[in-house]
């Protein structure tokens, strides 16, 4: 994103918190174009009023994700919630409010497997875990601050670069196995969030609530995602007992189809479609799928251990 808002001339600085990971990729990024980097923690006030400073609009993409917002609840509430009043706060102590750009995720609209589609942004939420009911808390607040803020909810933008995500850990790896493979979908390739975005910052999108999938071709089911997934690391599709079975409406999850025709008329950022990302995430594996193919039966046998499922089945 921060080289998409380069081309876009924009004077830029990146709030964050100092460690070897981010101090890396501050000076890859500095190899593309010139921007500020303000080293801090969204739990603190002072500090995050600082950072707003002078500052015409906030890009607030900070946040804990699950399963860490499950199992550390405290920590997503401070960051999730306070670190998002603290932006607000910040925003409105100055002379002329920035607008604020908030993420937040199509998760928040609940399980509404048996519902009509597709979810459209007029539909009340509905949080079902630390997660959700932390992103509508801090919508809530958006709404009711009064600054010039737009809600943009995010559909399943899964990472290209999954060696270098926290995708392959194994608390995401049970938590993922969670979804029942018929539970409906619709990806986003992150590049096309990243554009949106950028695009949001020049865009008139004003107290709307854009929603973020990557449309037709980007909608699927569970299954059809698990199954490409699987097949572009070179392991294949792991047995489907591994996968919670849905025993009533309250299994399913909080992804689903999205209405994103007023989200790409403000914001142009459908450019990807599902076979793209597919086609992403094997170049960035690369040469490890030489690897996991070889070795693929014992990898899948390995990746089964951690699915209670599978165990009780």
């Amino acid at each position: 994103m921060e080289n998409l808002l380069l081309r876009k001339k924009h004077e830029i600085l990146c709030f964050d918190m100092r460690n070897p990971r981010n101090e890396k990729e501050m000076e890859r990024l500095s190899r593309i174009g010139e921007f500020q980097t303000f080293w801090g923690d969204i739990t603190d006030p002072d500090i995050v009023a600082q950072a707003v400073e002078g500052q015409g609009c906030i890009l607030h993409l900070a946040a804990i994700i699950p399963p860490l917002t499950e199992q550390s609840p405290d920590l997503a509430h401070r960051v999730n919630v306070e670190g998002t009043h603290n932006v607000i706060e910040a925003a409105k102590q100055q002379e002329k409010s920035p607008k604020m750009v908030f993420t937040s995720s199509i998760s928040v609209h609940g399980n509404r497997f048996s519902e009509p589609l597709p979810r459209r942004a007029d539909e009340p939420p509905q949080p079902t875990d630390n997660y959700t009911h932390s992103k509508v808390a801090s919508e809530k607040e958006s709404m009711e601050s009064g600054i010039d803020w737009t809600i943009l909810r995010v559909g399943a933008a899964a990472p290209v670069n999954v060696l270098g995500s926290d995708s392959l850990g194994l608390g995401s790896l049970e938590y993922s196995f969670g979804i029942p493979l018929e539970q409906r979908m619709e990806v986003v390739h992150p590049v096309d969030v990243a554009t949106a975005i950028a695009n949001s910052v020049e865009a008139d999108t004003a107290g709307k609530i854009p929603l973020l999938g990557g449309g037709k071709s980007c909608q699927m089911t569970n299954r059809h995602f698990q199954t490409k997934l699987f097949e572009a690391l070179g392991i294949g599709m792991v047995c489907e007992k591994a996968f919670r079975v849905p025993k009533d409406e309250s299994d399913y999850w909080y992804t689903d189809f999205m209405d994103t025709e007023e989200s790409q008329r403000l914001l142009k950022f459908q450019h990807h479609t599902f076979d793209h990302y597919i086609d992403d995430l094997k170049r960035a594996f690369g040469w490890r799928r030489i690897f996991t193919s070889a070795f693929s039966p014992i990898i899948r046998r390995w990746l089964m251990r951690y699915s209670p499922y599978y165990k009780t089945s």
